[in-house]
């Protein structure tokens, strides 16, 4: 039995093709519920997902984008066959494969702060930080936030990490994250799959300007696998632009999108 990501869907419209979100690493769905409300409200049917290991996703040993980009297919077929998809860093990866492996699925992508590059930053640290807090010392976020402050001094990210711990009834919490696959599979996340393939599809790749996750030099390889791209940049935002100027960031989508 195929296992599909849990969703949230927003507006009812069926006279044009709906718009799949997916998040990025260390995130969820719920994160984008104020860009899929202003789209929706625009007249389209948005559809938010967990990506696997995510949220209320199902969790797996495999987190390959592979297998990322056919969690994403699954959710389009399940919808009509043919989608926008907006996709932020790992989920942006999903989507570009998504793509090029499936172009007669996915109409317009929207790709939020990613490139079809390997990237050497490491994550391992603070997947080392959430696998060593103590849920049963914590009663609330604040609690949470301080064990989290012992190795990661940034508040947002804490304040971040913080949203996928799952506080029910009878003092119960439990990570909405599956930490150990993730940290097993970070090689592949870091990566992306190298292809003979191009998406013609209109496709926009938004960055910030204080994040390095989409430079200049990357631009060569975005034109390889998506020539009719193009790009925006949104000043004064970092690698969660729809979190730090969702105005901004809602002006270029829609633009986009609608055009």
């Amino acid at each position: 039995m195929v296992e599909q990501l849990n969703f949230e869907i927003f507006g009812d419209s069926k006279e044009q093709k709906p718009v799949v979100i997916a998040h990025g690493l260390f995130g969820s769905g719920r994160n984008w519920r104020s860009v899929a409300k202003k789209i929706s409200d625009l007249g389209r049917k948005v559809i938010v997902v967990d990506m696997r290991n995510h949220g209320s996703s199902f969790w797996h040993k495999s987190h390959c984008y592979e297998d990322l980009a056919v969690d994403l297919l699954d959710i389009v077929i399940a919808f009509g066959g043919s989608a926008d998809i907006i996709g932020h860093s790992m989920g942006g990866k999903a989507a570009m494969l998504l793509a090029l492996i499936y172009p007669q699925c996915v109409n317009k992508i929207v790709v939020v702060d990613i490139a079809p590059v390997k990237y050497f930053h490491d994550q391992s640290d603070y997947i080392s930080a959430m696998e060593n807090v103590n849920l049963s010392l914590v009663n609330n976020r604040n609690d949470l936030d301080r064990q989290l402050a012992v190795t990661i001094d940034d508040l947002t990210l804490r304040a971040f990490f913080s949203q996928s711990v799952k506080f029910s009834q009878g003092n119960e919490k439990k990570w909405l994250l599956n930490l150990s696959s993730i940290k097993r599979n970070l090689p592949y996340i870091m990566n992306f799959p190298k292809l003979n393939a191009k998406a013609l599809c209109q496709s926009l790749f938004i960055r910030g300007s204080l994040s390095h996750y989409v430079s200049d030099e990357y631009l060569s390889s975005i034109e390889k696998y998506f020539p009719n791209y193009q790009v925006a940049t949104i000043e004064g935002a970092g690698h969660w632009i729809h979190a730090e100027k969702l105005s901004e960031f809602n002006h270029e989508v829609i633009g986009f999108l609608l055009d």
